[in-house]
């Protein structure tokens, strides 16, 4: 098991290297003895000495904030697994699921891994309702006897749990990822998430425009793509801190297409059928397509173009039509953003054209 967020997010996000000098982050071993237990800032979550008997070997972070982090437990030789624990852009448990699985289905150390049954919804520690989901894969080709992956929901960040072994079978190994997770100190304040329901084939087709063009910089697009993310980003903060109110209904997502390790692309059809998300890699990173919201009604309305990291999201230029998601991503590598703010911030950030 690679550094996904190395291996399939970053490798795809030098899409963005023309962003802001050190957006391509550094990975950083914490400082933790192995005889203490170490607990997560943000979260609360804390992470014991060898949970499942799987001792802890590293904790490292990539970039600052402690916003991605990465737990190594157990030994290559015999049973081994990582904790992810990152914010994401888009909150979303079935998406980073199936990113994870693309991964893993597509991965060449496994050769052709076949799937053990169908992906089970469960509740996390403490919780009632079935808000994350796991599954389990046998490899066609040594030296692993199996492999799997749980995704759990912990406020607005989440918990990806990858674990394979050379010597456990599937049922085994389910049996050693239920005990590691319940082996994890779960913060008593982790709210319940809504249901976490598979994703599947989108049942209708988008029809991308290959004559699309991105226009030229506009200053008010930009600021008023900031202040979007701004009102959506405040939002998520609400909603966690009021959990006596109720919830409204999440966007059901559905892929469009078929994915790879370096991206999936999805929609809400019910809610935005003109519109998708590039979900770049596995780790959280992601960017939105979507129809233009135009203040001057003379002007016919494009598509708008952020991209979303674990801590900033970029505005760009919007298309005069709507792009495919290939044109989208060549787009961004060659182009500035227009603007950018920081997650939980208030102050948006205007790029000189």
């Amino acid at each position: 098991m690679g550094r996904r967020s190395i291996v399939a997010g970053f490798a795809l996000l030098a899409c963005t290297a023309a962003l802001a000098p050190g957006v391509q982050a550094q990975k950083a071993t914490l400082d933790v003895p192995a005889n203490k237990k170490w607990q997560h800032a943000q979260t609360g979550l804390i992470v014991p000495q060898a949970p499942a008997g799987l001792p802890r070997t590293e904790i490292s972070a990539l970039g600052e904030g402690e916003l991605d982090i990465a737990v190594q437990f157990g030994d290559v030789d015999r049973t081994q697994a990582t904790l992810y624990l990152f914010r994401p852009a888009l909150m979303s448990v079935p998406l980073w699921f199936d990113r994870v699985e693309t991964q893993i289905l597509q991965r060449d150390a496994y050769g052709t891994a076949a799937p053990t049954g169908t992906p089970s919804s469960f509740a996390i520690p403490g919780g009632t309702a079935a808000s994350a989901l796991r599954r389990f894969y046998t490899p066609s080709k040594p030296p692993y006897a199996a492999t799997g992956v749980a995704v759990l929901p912990l406020g607005e960040w989440l918990v990806v749990l990858r674990i394979s072994s050379v010597e456990q079978a599937p049922a085994q190994l389910d049996a050693t990822l239920s005990a590691l997770i319940a082996g994890l100190g779960w913060p008593a304040h982790a709210a319940d998430a809504p249901p976490a329901v598979p994703i599947q084939p989108c049942a209708t087709t988008l029809a991308y425009d290959r004559k699309a063009k991105m226009q030229k910089p506009d200053m008010t697009a930009g600021l008023l793509g900031s202040l979007l993310a701004m009102a959506a980003a405040n939002k998520e903060k609400t909603d966690q801190a009021d959990k006596a109110a109720p919830e409204a209904a999440p966007a059901t997502l559905c892929r469009e297409g078929t994915g790879t390790p370096t991206m999936g692309t999805y929609r809400a059809e019910s809610r935005s059928p003109d519109g998708y998300i590039i979900a770049l890699g596995d780790a959280g990173r992601t960017i939105s397509v979507h129809p233009e919201l135009q203040l001057d009604q003379k002007k016919k309305p494009g598509f708008a173009v952020t991209l979303a990291t674990l801590d900033k999201t970029f505005t760009f230029p919007a298309f005069d039509r709507l792009p495919a998601p290939d044109m989208v991503m060549q787009a961004i590598a060659r182009t500035q953003p227009v603007s950018s703010v920081d997650r939980g911030s208030k102050t948006i950030n205007i790029r000189p054209q």
